[in-house]
């Protein structure tokens, strides 16, 4: 195994830095919706966050949902957090292309390392033998480095056949700090044939109110290919509720206090407005999922 980038220490998770208002300043109080100690996918597991291997069961069950997919696909995985979402996506459901965008800054930081710990522990198919995920043990990326397509394709030895055939093999993954609702550009305006937003859009409408909710729900379905899927994992509304705190952006109060559409009554017909046809929905996890075809 070649050597390449040494590992590096994942950065200490926290809040946005974005600036706010002076008590969210003093109070340590979140600004967009993230948090520290962020647990992902932990509510669907007893006990502590799941190792960055162990398949997140929201994504298995959408497998069961829509057979395929995500593998070969483009998707977009909006508030991706520390990234694990898009990193299974790519690894382990073997989408062609995955992009994660998350508005912190710091989190973009630890989904990108961990990312490449991820894809250096997989082994390529070879003539003799299928791809294995998960094959070269931690002790190796720490002794030898990062395998990933990046730092491959950027290493003294990539003339080396070799080199570049792993490198092909990588999965095209990058991270991207943004505010997705209000970012522009091809970076992240697709199409793509995925698009998950998994317990975000209570973030969102918090933030951006009604307006900002449609404003997101079209450019979903403008992002989409024609056929393609929106994923929705649906925040109910006493969530909605208990973000109401002092140390959850206080603004959300007032903005709360604005707000006309329900997630668990309005958000299926907004999107069926916006060509987007409710195709798939399952409670068999705490959250509800719904999943949207474009037509």
């Amino acid at each position: 195994m070649p050597k390449n980038h040494s590992p590096q220490k994942l950065p200490e998770r926290r809040s946005a830095p974005v600036s706010r208002t002076e008590d969210e300043l003093t109070t340590g109080g979140t600004v967009w919706g993230n948090y520290k100690g962020y647990q992902g996918a932990a509510r669907h597991f007893p006990g502590s966050k799941p190792s960055s291997h162990v398949q997140d069961r929201r994504l298995t069950v959408l497998e069961s949902l829509v057979p395929g997919l995500f593998r070969g696909k483009k998707c977009l995985d909006i508030g991706c957090n520390d990234g694990a979402i898009p990193i299974q996506l790519a690894i382990d459901f073997e989408a062609d292309s995955v992009t994660g965008v998350d508005i912190d800054p710091d989190l973009i930081k630890v989904a990108e390392i961990q990312f490449k710990q991820r894809a250096s522990r997989v082994r390529p198919a070879t003539e003799d033998s299928p791809r294995i995920v998960d094959y070269y043990p931690i002790s190796v990326i720490q002794e030898h480095g990062y395998r990933d397509r990046s730092s491959l394709e950027n290493s003294s030895l990539a003339p080396n056949p070799q080199i570049l055939s792993v490198a092909s093999h990588s999965p095209r993954v990058r991270f991207i700090s943004a505010d997705w609702l209000k970012s522009s550009g091809p970076d992240t305006s697709g199409p793509y044939y995925v698009i998950l937003a998994m317990s975000i859009v209570k973030w969102i409408h918090l933030e951006h109110r009604d307006e900002g909710l449609l404003e997101f729900f079209k450019k979903c379905s403008a992002s989409l290919e024609q056929g393609g899927y929106l994923v929705l994992e649906i925040q109910p509304w006493k969530s909605y509720e208990k973000a109401v705190q002092p140390r959850k952006a206080p603004h959300f109060k007032e903005n709360l206090n604005g707000l006309k559409y329900r997630p668990e009554t309005s958000f299926s017909e907004l999107l069926s407005l916006q060509g987007l046809k409710l195709c798939a929905t399952s409670e068999a996890l705490p959250r509800q999922i719904n999943v949207y075809r474009k037509e």
